[in-house]
């Protein structure tokens, strides 16, 4: 079993082996895969400063005062003269520990190269050691909300670029879940990023495929997360916000209502997709005058998720650019360069650069 997306997760359909090495799948439906999933700490680069944030456990106010530790890491190596007001590349991490997989280590760095941009990582609430309490039970998981995520966010923004004195433009960048918060960040925030990389994100609700086993119910159950493996936070968040949740490869599961009152109680609310769509799904591929603009959607043609990604033939949106990578899996361009990347996936990389001096305003 185990957890849609993200950066630290990879599903795709067809990888090279190299490229199948690079991205340990934390979303297929294979006993196999789960075993090979990275669960020691990746080289990081030496450049790279880690630092803890006191962020609000919840942001309605319903805890006011209460805050938790999250993890941020900065690294300023490719940062141009004078660094103040150098733009920043905001990497959204996903569901898992930003020391795990590659969060911290993938082609993020050679765009801060190109562009002479910061490069600062949010490790998301729940996850690796950002927990905002000492274990997973379903009364704590309460603040696992899409509307906390994206605080969370804007709120540390806000405090860093003061801390630093930063006053460079902003880009957000995220792949596969991350990159659905990417999209959603910046349509919420354009006032705080001026642009978004979107690469494999999922951005429609409920495939309406519902599926929980005893061992999908098993693998999420424990409310210890020294020894979790983010399976039981990503299923809450799939029960009562985003409804898309796992792949055989072939199908798109979103966790049943069983599973989910299993796992967290008959009084779970769950996810209404239909809701969830009109808000966060719709607005994209609209022509009005709230629709978001400046975001790169990528998608892979080998890869299951583009299917509830944005989609080229329901787009009205001129004001936002979506890019089918031929051959790809699940957020090949964001993946860290090796010499067997495709032409494909150097075009789709060198679109996101052209892009993003067009939104810095710099040639």
């Amino acid at each position: 079993m185990i957890i849609l997306c993200g950066l630290l997760v990879s599903t795709f359909a067809f990888a090279t082996e190299n490229e199948a090495t690079l991205n340990s799948d934390y979303h297929l439906r294979s006993s196999a895969k789960k075993q090979s999933r990275v669960s020691t700490p990746v080289s990081l680069p030496d450049a790279l400063t880690a630092g803890i944030y006191q962020q609000d456990i919840d942001h309605s106010g319903l805890l006011a005062g209460q805050t938790f530790s999250q993890r941020y890491w900065v690294d300023s190596e490719y940062a141009s003269s004078p660094a103040d007001k150098a733009p920043v590349i905001y990497h959204i991490c996903g569901e898992g520990d930003a020391t795990q997989g590659y969060f911290l280590n993938d082609n993020a760095i050679e765009w801060a190269k190109t562009l002479g941009a910061h490069l600062v990582y949010l490790e998301h609430r729940y996850y690796g050691q950002s927990l905002p309490f000492p274990d997973l039970s379903s009364d704590h998981m309460q603040y696992l909300t899409l509307d906390n995520v994206l605080a969370d966010l804007a709120g540390f923004q806000q405090w860093i670029s003061t801390q630093q004195g930063w006053q460079g433009k902003w880009i957000s960048v995220g792949g596969s879940y991350s990159a659905t918060l990417s999209a959603i960040y910046r349509y919420t925030h354009p006032e705080l990023v001026v642009g978004a990389l979107a690469a494999s994100a999922p951005m429609y609700s409920g495939p309406n495929t519902p599926e929980g086993t005893q061992s999908d119910l098993n693998d999420a159950s424990s409310t210890d997360p020294s020894s979790d493996t983010g399976d039981r936070q990503w299923v809450y968040q799939a029960c009562t916000t985003f409804a898309f949740w796992q792949t055989d490869e072939t199908t798109i599961y979103d966790p049943s209502t069983w599973l989910c009152q299993q796992l967290f109680g008959n009084n779970v609310t769950l996810a209404d997709s239909n809701a969830y769509n009109q808000k966060y799904e719709v607005p994209f591929i609209s022509n009005s005058a709230s629709s978001p603009t400046n975001i790169l959607f990528t998608y892979g043609s080998a890869d299951i998720w583009t299917t509830i990604g944005i989609s080229q033939q329901e787009n009205a949106n001129p004001d936002i650019t979506i890019w089918t990578i031929n051959g790809a899996g699940h957020h090949f361009d964001l993946n860290a360069p090796t010499a067997t990347d495709s032409a494909d996936v150097l075009a789709a990389r060198q679109e996101f650069v052209t892009l993003a001096q067009q939104w810095l305003g710099v040639n």
